[in-house]
């Protein structure tokens, strides 16, 4: 009857109806974390890219209806202003380039003096009558010169005496050679229109009075030409490299500044202002959406390539890796929101209460990298300044560094006052460095901002602790405190149904914690999972050898295979029974890992010994592998703990003082030492493959065979044979 109702138990547990492969499981959370990566970049996108205006009511080129001040120091480049600089620069004499031709002002000067010349022989000559004298002159080519012989200025010319001619005709040539001289015979149209306006006028006066020098400059300035051409292509070329050349205008607004007064028309530059301190919405800018959405793609991705690569206990499972990309973005959007208050309170912003919350729940390397990024998001939101970000970053890396597992409360406060310390040196730093010196009234801010920073992380972080934990999936101390204890209803189901197993797993805690300790892995995680690791045997408590005390071994009666079946059973029921209660995903892991894949040796044996074909997966546990260092440790602790009770029980073990002197490990009879037997149940692990998949160095492996052979020779010590009692008569 028993054997029947075993057969019906079959192996239904190893392949569960409906349940997905461990491979396909992975695949579907990979696709579950490049689905976070793509939110998250989305939700830093937003976060960089909307902008919220602070006043309402303000309009560009229209009067404000309020007073304004800046609410913080802050320095941005201006583009109108570089614009204006710019302009400037491309407007300036020296971004017109000339081509020089040197013939034009000799040119100029033979025609002006062949003019003059002709002039003379029309006055002089003897066949002309006085009207025909003015004809001849008005009819004269002009060339290459702005003159114009009316007929009024032709009876002026004739009307002169040879004295008065003869001088309007020296003083024409010398004023143009003087005039071509002063600019070194390379004149522009500027020099030209300086010469006409002023210097020949002023030059013409000295020589003579009246209508002589009005004749004299009418002459020498018709004739004089600029023989400087603007080269077009090469002015262009001009004005793009002095436009180039123009370094960005910044522009400083102090806190506290009246940027703009009531009544008074928002101009440009005042828009300006208002926009770069977040107080209208900048017009829409899709280069700098694109630059936005560009940053934050990089961000989630690198995050995402470094939870993938160094954090796989975090994005294999979907709660942990939900939390820390949500506790990612709500810390970015808090940061933006505070950037908005001012010049100093963000400094108070406390960036290390998502450090202090990732360092206590997760590996610090995830704590680190998260506040990393977020620290170039807030150097970037803050328009590429480097104190604030470089003060956050420090202080909280300062707290992840400090902060243990959050054991304690004190924990908390003494990562918060790192976090004051660290975040106030550095202000400290760029005080001093200061460029004109440090403003000594600066100092109690920075003292009183800091120390905000500080008592917020630590009472924030101390406070969502447990929430995000819960949240998360992540056991912490204080849970697994309250685990614990032997109230739980599991263990006591274990003490009552299954006294010998209860025993076993406190022994395996005490193996297992030391080994942690002696590493430095999470050793009260490590106990509490002892604890609960073989509660699936409470299902059929008398199968298993801890429980049967005196009783016959029921396994006597059945075949090896079924017998296996019930031993393997014990981790699916387990977890099974785990789960419903409520225990931790971190504890639950360590059911049915504690066993591996390894094989139930004493069973497939007796089935080699009585069939001709045994497939070797009958016999073996379901898994999976150990993953973590803990998991590691509690395996080997597990084995060597049932082992090593099963030898001394069998007289089997050697104490040190039995062994041999030759060093060969054997006591009398074929014992083992406790060093021999630890060695040789870690080394079989290692040859199987089962720590294939933890973080286990040779250094930790090392260290957790003395740590189990300090443990259990504080166990298994020889004791005195002590005397009998002797009753006096």
């Amino acid at each position: 009857m028993r054997r029947r109702w075993f057969n019906r138990s079959s192996r239904a547990w190893r392949e569960p109806r409906g349940q997905r492969t461990p491979a396909d499981q992975l695949r579907g959370q990979k696709r579950m974390l490049l689905l976070v990566c793509v939110l998250l970049a989305l939700a830093l996108w937003a976060i960089l890219a909307v902008q919220v205006p602070t006043y309402s009511g303000i309009v560009p080129g229209s009067p404000s209806p309020i007073d304004i001040r800046a609410p913080r120091t802050l320095t941005f480049v201006s583009d109108l202003l570089t614009a204006q600089e710019r302009i400037h620069a491309e407007s300036s004499p020296d971004a017109v380039v000339y081509t020089r031709d040197s013939n034009i002002p000799v040119q100029q000067r033979d025609q002006l003096s062949d003019l003059l010349q002709t002039i003379d022989q029309i006055r002089d000559d003897p066949s002309l009558g006085t009207s025909a004298r003015r004809e001849k002159l008005v009819s004269l080519p002009l060339p290459n010169s702005t003159l114009v012989i009316s007929p009024t200025l032709a009876a002026q010319l004739m009307q002169l005496t040879p004295e008065a001619w003869k001088q309007v005709r020296q003083e024409t040539l010398d004023l143009y050679d003087r005039a071509m001289s002063e600019y070194n015979y390379e004149l522009n149209d500027q020099g030209l229109a300086e010469l006409r306006e002023r210097s020949m006028p002023y030059w013409a006066s000295l020589a003579v009075r009246g209508e002589q020098r009005d004749l004299i400059l009418l002459f020498s300035s018709a004739f004089i030409r600029p023989n400087q051409i603007v080269d077009e292509p090469a002015t262009q070329q001009r004005k793009h490299t002095l436009s180039d050349a123009v370094k960005p205008v910044k522009v400083t607004v102090l806190q506290g500044e009246n940027i703009v007064h009531a009544g008074d028309i928002v101009t440009p530059a005042i828009q300006e202002k208002l926009e770069a301190i977040g107080v209208l919405q900048a017009d829409s800018n899709w280069m700098n959406i694109v630059g936005n959405g560009v940053l934050a793609m990089l961000i989630a991705g690198l995050f995402g390539r470094y939870v993938f690569k160094m954090q796989r206990n975090v994005w294999q499972v979907t709660r942990p890796l939900l939390v820390v990309a949500g506790l990612f973005a709500l810390t970015t959007l808090a940061a933006r929101l505070t950037l908005q208050l001012g010049d100093r309170w963000p400094y108070a912003f406390p960036l290390a209460v998502v450090g202090l919350l990732l360092a206590t729940l997760f590996p610090r390397g995830l704590a680190m990298m998260v506040v990393t990024l977020i620290s170039l998001l807030i150097a970037f939101m803050d328009a590429g300044q480097a104190a604030l970000a470089t003060a956050l970053l420090l202080g909280s890396l300062a707290g992840i560094l400090t902060i243990g597992r959050g054991e304690r409360a004190l924990h908390f406060v003494i990562g918060g006052l790192i976090v004051a310390v660290v975040t106030a040196l550095v202000q400290v730093g760029f005080w001093l460095t200061t460029p004109g010196g440090p403003a000594l009234e600066l100092w109690l801010p920075i003292l009183i901002y800091s120390s905000m920073n500080g008592g917020a992380s630590a009472i924030f972080a101390l406070g969502l602790y447990n929430l995000v934990g819960h949240l998360a999936d992540v056991a912490t101390p204080q849970q697994l405190m309250e685990l614990a204890h032997p109230n739980h209803p599991l263990l006591r189901k274990l003490i009552r149904e299954a006294p010998g197993t209860y025993y076993h797993s406190v022994s395996v805690g005490n193996l297992a914690e030391s080994a942690a300790e002696a590493i430095g892995a999470d050793a009260l995680l490590l106990r509490v999972a002892s604890y609960y690791h073989d509660i699936g045997k409470t299902i059929r408590p008398y199968f298993f050898t801890d429980n049967q005390s005196d009783r016959e071994n029921v396994h006597n009666d059945l075949d090896p295979k079924t017998s296996a079946e019930i031993i393997c059973e014990h981790v699916i029921e387990g977890a099974r029974m785990a789960r419903a209660a409520g225990l931790p995903r971190q504890v639950v892991d360590f059911i049915p890992a504690h066993h591996g894949t390894s094989v139930i040796r004493h069973f497939y044996q007796i089935a080699l010994q009585q069939q001709d074909t045994v497939d070797e997966e009958d016999y073996r546990y379901p898994g999976p592998k150990p993953s973590t260092r803990e998991q590691a440790i509690m395996m080997l602790s597990d084995s060597v703990e049932a082992t090593v009770r099963s030898k001394f029980q069998a007289g089997k073990i050697a104490s040190a003082r039995e062994a041999t002197p030759n060093g060969n490990g054997r006591g009398q009879g074929g014992q083992q030492t406790l060093e021999e037997l630890v060695n040789m149940i870690i080394d079989e692990r290692i040859r199987s493959g089962q720590l294939d998949e933890s973080d286990l160095t040779l250094q930790d492996i090392a260290r957790i065979r003395q740590a189990f052979v300090n443990t259990l020779q504080g166990i298994y010590h020889p004791r005195v044979d002590y005397a009998p009692q002797v009753v006096k008569p």
